[in-house]
């Protein structure tokens, strides 16, 4: 168990590896119920950006400062390979990059635990935050939103969602100039690392202030 030693009694803390400075990281979660060695050994020497910070209660918790790289690790490719070629069942979960720590990862990290096999992003675990009726989470994700952006940009978004994501629908029904409406909805993203110009990021706001 010597893989699991060096985790558990040796982590490496986020100081160790990020001093100070804006540069951009992220935490990835993996989880695999009886977790084995074969997968820690993998993902030990998947990237030399990418390190382990813990592995605790069958989840293996990543840093990853791979950002800048030109070609980075396609997780998803990953996940595949580890679910044929390993026959195993894992559930991974990848924060956004951010210059600073995303503190709702370490809520939703026991989350992933109830979910199906595959791989998720941010926008995904709202969705499934909503479904699974997690009043928990579902009050976090609300009070993380309203932390990062005012009420005036988070009404404008609902109502840029509603109206299909249509600039000029929006703008006109807010009695908005267009440009208005773009700035909010730019600073939404940026602050929220949900992009609600893509599907998936409106319909996860969408359902988050629904339901």
């Amino acid at each position: 168990m010597a893989l699991f030693s060096y985790s558990l009694h040796n982590p490496i803390s986020l100081c160790d590896i990020i001093i100070l400075g804006d540069i951009m990281r992220r935490k990835i979660y993996i989880f695999q119920k009886n977790l084995n060695e074969e997968l820690i050994l993998f993902f030990k020497e998947l990237n030399n950006n990418i390190i382990i910070e813990s592995i605790k209660d069958d989840i293996i918790t990543l840093i990853d400062s791979d950002y800048y790289n030109e070609e980075p690790i396609d997780l998803e490719s990953y996940h595949m390979l580890l679910v044929e070629d390993f026959d195993s069942e894992v559930t991974i979960f990848i924060e956004p990059y951010v210059d600073t720590l995303f503190k709702l990862g370490t809520s939703i990290k026991s989350f992933i635990k109830e979910l199906p096999h595959n791989v998720y992003y941010f926008e995904d675990i709202i969705t499934y935050i909503v479904l699974k009726d997690n009043q928990e989470l579902k009050t976090k994700l609300r009070e993380f939103i309203t932390s990062k952006v005012n009420n005036d940009v988070l009404y404008t978004v609902r109502e840029f969602i509603e109206n299909s994501m249509n600039s000029s629908v929006s703008a006109k029904k807010l009695f908005m100039h267009r440009n208005t409406l773009n700035y909010r909805v730019d600073n939404f993203i940026e602050s929220t690392h949900i992009n609600v110009k893509t599907f998936k990021g409106a319909n996860a706001v969408y359902m988050l202030y629904k339901y």
